[in-house]
């Protein structure tokens, strides 16, 4: 009994300590923080990796194809057959052959896969640069929610401050009991929104901490972003980069050059194969090969092989022929590709435009949001407006700092969207 006593205090004491000091792990990450750990961590950009250490060892191994090779064998050879009389046989010996000629096949084998082990880099590229624009998305979502709940909590007690004025004037029999109920309701829902805010932003939080593969209820807290600087953006330069420096055009384009060399490689068999031999083998009538009477202890030969296969049922041609279809489509998957990339920058471009414009307009919007709250809470306790015009202007408050707050963080978010059209964020953090 002692021991299981001693065994829980164990667990009761350790584990709640270790728990509370991963919970309470108040580090602030920035932006760039937050990526890198996303980069380091996240397991598609680690198959990726992975897929490109496959591919560079494939194209190793496609080089050694045009290196000579050497085998060694030992055979042992004996006739039952009463009509011969010759002895048994044991050979061994060494052989080294060089491939001198495949129908191009050897060298195009040696592209194919640097081609392959390039687009496989270009993956990395790609996966990178959507992945990070998905680390800007999350990051901007919690600080918008972050400061949605803060405007939230500075709702409930502008509401709780004109529920004090509304009761105070109710008790002094200023106002009928349905003004005063009004400003209980409007309370109430308020205190709904905050509890919905800070939901939100655990959400926010949860989203980013599994991007980053942290556990998903971990403490968070992140640099706030609230400064901005209007930028002039160019969009002839944003098309430009785009389809400069985007990996899935470049993809594309490798797709057409593997297809090419498959054309090659299927047209090989048309052509004839030749290969140099040499061989040096010893033969004798012992396990050592000793020399055997009426037999040349030592064989040397040196010769070239050709081969031509002259007929296969047409099934090369057909293989031709599926290639060059592949080809078509590989090219036309070219021109998909750059149009999606243009359709993606021009969003991009028209939803920074947008969201400029927008920050203007719910800038003046808050200013004009503050005063007109400000005014009507000074003239109802001055007994000039009713409860409905306070009530009605700090919805509209709210609703003002809520835009602002979306325009604010769309902003940023679509200055990030032009840096993942033009291909930047895959060049900076692929390397």
């Amino acid at each position: 009994m002692n021991r299981i006593l001693l065994i829980i205090c164990f667990f009761c004491y350790f584990f709640p300590v270790v728990s509370l000091a991963a919970e309470n792990n108040d580090t602030t990450l920035s932006l760039e923080q937050c990526i890198e750990i996303v980069v380091a961590s996240n397991p598609e950009l680690a198959m990726a990796r992975a897929d490109l250490e496959n591919r560079e060892a494939l194209l190793q191994s496609s080089k050694k194809d045009l290196y000579p090779t050497l085998s060694a064998q030992y055979s042992y050879l004996h006739q039952p057959d009463e009509m011969y009389t010759l002895p048994d046989l044991f050979t061994y010996g060494v052989t080294a052959e060089q491939p001198l000629y495949k129908g191009k096949s050897l060298v195009t084998s040696v592209k194919q896969a640097e081609l392959s082990r390039e687009s496989s880099q270009l993956a990395i590229e790609q996966l990178t640069n959507a992945l990070v624009f998905e680390v800007y998305g999350r990051y901007y979502e919690l600080l918008r929610a972050l400061k949605l709940e803060e405007e939230a909590r500075q709702s409930v007690l502008r509401l709780q401050s004109h529920r004090k004025d509304a009761n105070a004037f109710y008790e002094a029999g200023l106002i009928p009991k349905n003004d005063m109920l009004q400003s209980e309701v409007e309370l109430a829902q308020g205190e709904q929104d905050l509890v919905d805010a800070e939901n939100a932003s655990a959400m926010a939080k949860s989203r980013l901490n599994v991007l980053m593969e942290r556990p998903v209820g971990s403490l968070l807290n992140i640099e706030d972003h609230s400064d901005y600087v209007i930028q002039d953006i160019n969009w002839d330069e944003v098309i430009e980069k785009a389809r400069k420096n985007r990996a899935e055009i470049a993809q594309s384009d490798k797709a057409v050059q593997i297809a090419e060399n498959d054309i090659i490689l299927k047209k090989a068999p048309f052509l004839p194969t030749i290969t140099l031999s040499a061989s040096y083998d010893r033969v004798g009538d012992e396990v050592g090969a000793a020399q055997a009477p009426g037999f040349p202890g030592e064989v040397k030969t040196v010769k070239a092989i050709a081969t031509w296969q002259l007929w296969t049922w047409l099934k090369d041609r057909d293989e031709v022929v599926a290639a060059e279809k592949n080809l078509q489509k590989a090219k036309k998957s070219v021109t998909k590709t750059v149009n999606e990339v243009t359709l993606d920058a021009r969003n991009s471009y028209l939803r920074l435009e947008q969201a400029a414009k927008r920050i203007k307009v719910s800038e003046k919007a808050i200013e004009h949001a503050r005063e007109n709250y400000r005014i009507n809470q000074a003239q109802y306790q001055a007994q000039l407006a009713t409860s409905t015009d306070v009530l009605d202007a700090q919805t509209l408050l709210s609703q003002a700092m809520t835009n602002y707050y979306d325009a604010l963080y769309g902003y940023q978010l679509a200055l990030a969207a032009i840096d993942k059209s033009k291909g930047l964020f895959g060049q900076r953090y692929s390397k």
